[in-house]
């Protein structure tokens, strides 16, 4: 709420007006700071005047809604209700475009404001006064001072990011406010339009004569697949095959797999080895899968295509219900190191080498752990795309899956690529929504709103879909036994959220990371279900067979990206990780700042009963890595930090290059400085952690 803000509502106040200030809900592309930060802002600058007020939150006003404005008219059914809105506004929302209706928005009296600085085409200006014209009441036109016409919302936010004085924009209790909780610390105006990244996947039941010619030109390091090699196993084996394709690069192959059903009755007529048929049936349970290719081409430059291929190869295979793989290439068809390295992360362990120089893995599937690959998603621009961040992750993200591996030895942990999560997850909403996954020109928006309601898509905005989060978090009392499903700090509760999402009169399609026992589903369908809001469908990243059927017995549509039928657990990487994520403690108090006291379901903060039938010794080897690996991360941030800025990343600065910054909650009336390093504190629990470690040791040598 700037001073140009205040100075048209003093303006409209002095002619007469009773003015009263609402705070934006329906401007769904914009990034914008939560309701209830922004209505404290406005009140503070409106403090030292008469007859202005602040709106209040519980009345959903659209003006794109019909509904809504009646609702509005008949609240001061005895005044003649004024619509304050800018010029530009008048000229490009599209409710000024739609038929005229009883308490349609045209049907309201105005009071437009306009900007000397503004210019129009000549087009636009018939457009504008064609739009004006339309309007069936009053209509007051102002124009603000030029003194005031300059201050914009991108110069203030420009002015927070260098730490400047802001006093001659806004309020001065207002920056006051603002700079004591670390807020609009590099934070865009707009939220970013995520679309595909140009990776098909091909599921391939039968391989062809043309798809083998083109398999064997997949080269590797000079390295091409044996041709003869394939012919035969594709004769004998009828394999299936999964491929990567690049879209931008006309479809030439990323990676593949090939692989096929092995019967229990053929295990020795297989390997030829009778160790090996021993071990395959001593350890095996239901189908089996063997992998005999698995091929990664270096030409293109996708992030991580080994994960790719082998994720998306496993989590098909779990939705045929496989639930035993082996890896058995054939001579020379699993030739990347990373591969290998990439078998042992994910629970394969090793049978036997073979005298080719490749090995037999095998892994138990039937209950998998997942793994989310979302650490890089909590991070603000720049530095989510610097080099020396990203390789911290990647290097701190093999050390958590050889931790979480050792977990539950010779079973499953599938680790989703967070690209490959939102290149299926957004053909699927698109598809629902009947709109192309790449934005148009003219833009043309589907019938239903995306309303992402966990973390994933929170600050995106899809193509082509219009995209309004729903902000709920996860908040666990003091001694974490229970938790409750609530609105995200400042935001407005989710009762008044659904109010802003039924005003849009559209269809909606919920989206969230996961669906398995559906407590946030839970808490908020009701509320969605009486507002008479239409669930179109619930689109989630991954899906349990358990999670499907509470929906289905619910007769709500659901689909996801990836159906895991039995699974063990799941962790998100982001969520492990102290400072970078966690879930919200709650002790009656919402923070003073934009950084928020949270639990890691690690050790020392709290127990992991989540996480059963583990030994204590790997939970405590999990959490120390985590630990480990949130260090890692946040030194090699502060020193970006500190190169880009000329400045120490203290917690008080956490907010430039955390999306949701946090700090793990050390107990009430205990504090940080927010001078320090958070990597500092984070030795402390380090240390605190390790204290552990004999008792540890000492339980698992009872057991």
């Amino acid at each position: 709420f700037s001073l140009s803000h205040k100075e048209i509502a003093k303006s409209i106040r002095d002619l007469g007006f009773e003015v009263y200030l609402s705070v934006d809900e329906f401007s769904w592309s914009k990034r914008t700071q939560p309701n209830l930060i922004r209505r404290d802002i406005i009140k503070m600058s409106i403090a030292d005047e008469f007859n202005l007020y602040v709106f209040p939150r519980d009345v959903s006003v659209n003006i794109a809604n019909p509904t809504d404005l009646k609702v509005l008219c008949d609240t001061f059914e005895s005044s003649d209700v004024h619509i304050v809105i800018g010029s530009d506004v008048i000229l490009n929302a599209s409710a000024y475009r739609k038929e005229v209706i009883p308490y349609s928005i045209q049907t309201l009296s105005h009071v437009i404001f306009e900007r000397h600085a503004q210019v129009y085409s000549n087009i636009e200006n018939e457009r504008l006064e064609a739009n004006v014209q339309s309007l069936q009441r009053d209509v007051v036109r102002l124009v603000l001072p030029p003194q005031f016409e300059q201050i914009s919302s991108t110069q203030i936010r420009n002015y927070i990011d260098q730490n400047r004085d802001i006093s001659d924009l806004i309020d001065p209790l207002a920056q006051k406010y603002i700079y004591a909780r670390g807020l609009y610390q590099r934070e865009p105006q707009f939220k970013e339009m995520i679309t595909t990244k140009s990776v098909r996947v091909e599921i391939v039941d039968r391989i062809t004569p043309e798809l083998i010619e083109e398999l064997v030109t997949t080269t590797v390091d000079g390295f091409k697949p044996d041709r003869i090699a394939l012919e035969k196993l594709v004769e004998r084996r009828n394999p299936r095959a999964i491929v990567l394709r690049s879209i931008k690069d006309h479809n030439n192959i990323i990676a593949f797999s090939i692989f096929h059903w092995l019967r229990s009755s053929n295990v020795y007529v297989e390997f030829k080895d009778e160790h090996v048929a021993e071990y395959i049936l001593k350890n095996s349970v239901g189908r089996i899968l063997v992998i005999d290719a698995m091929i990664v081409s270096k030409r293109y430059s996708f992030s991580d295509p080994e994960q790719m291929i082998l994720t998306e190869t496993l989590a098909f295979c779990l939705s045929k219900d496989y639930s035993y793989s082996i890896v058995n290439a054939i001579e020379g068809a699993v030739t990347s190191p990373a591969l290998h390295d990439l078998f042992d992360l994910h629970g394969f362990e090793k049978i036997e080498e073979k005298t080719s120089g490749e090995a037999i893995y095998a892994v138990e599937m039937s209950s998998p752990c997942t793994l989310n690959l979302d650490a890089r998603t909590v991070l603000k621009e720049p530095l989510r795309s610097n080099t020396n961040v990203h390789d911290a992750v990647i290097r701190s993200r093999k050390r958590l899956q050889k931790a979480i591996s050792k977990l539950f030895p010779g079973h499953l942990v599938l680790s989703f690529d967070r690209t490959m999560l939102y290149e299926n997850m957004i053909k699927k909403i698109s598809e629902v929504n009947g709109v192309p996954t790449t934005p148009t020109h003219p833009r043309k928006l589907g019938d239903a709103m995306c309303v992402p309601f966990g973390a994933i898509f929170k600050r995106w905005v899809l193509p082509n879909t219009v995209t309004k989060s729903l902000h709920t978090e996860r908040f666990f009392s003091p001694d974490v036994q229970s938790y409750e499903i609530q609105a995200y700090p400042y935001y407005l509760d989710i009762l008044n959220q659904v109010k802003r999402i039924k005003s849009f009169d559209r269809p909606v399609i919920l989206v969230d990371d996961l669906l398995n026992k559906g407590y946030r589903v839970k808490a908020i369908e009701p509320l969605i279900t009486n507002a008479g809001i239409e669930i179109e469908r619930v689109v989630v990243g991954i899906m349990s067979g358990r999670g499907k059927s509470i929906l289905e017995n619910q007769n709500i549509p659901v689909d996801s990206a990836y159906f895991i039928p039995r699974l063990k657990v799941w962790f998100n990487e982001s969520l492990l990780y102290p400072f970078l994520g966690g879930d919200t403690l709650w002790r009656g108090v919402i923070p003073t700042r934009n950084i928020i006291p949270s639990i890691n379901q690690i050790l020392p903060y709290t127990s992991p009963d989540y996480i059963s039938g583990s030994s204590m010794k790997s939970v405590y080897e999990l959490s120390e890595v985590c630990i480990e690996n949130s260090i890692d991360i946040l030194k090699v941030l502060e020193e970006e930090y500190q190169y880009l800025h000329e400045n120490s990343l203290t917690l008080s600065h956490l907010g430039e290059v955390l999306i949701s910054p946090r700090f793990p909650d050390r107990g009430e009336k205990i504090s940080y400085d927010m001078s320090q390093k958070s990597s500092d504190y984070l030795k402390n629990d380090l240390e605190q952690l390790r204290r552990l470690k004999k008792y540890v040791n000492k339980e698992s040598m009872i057991k």
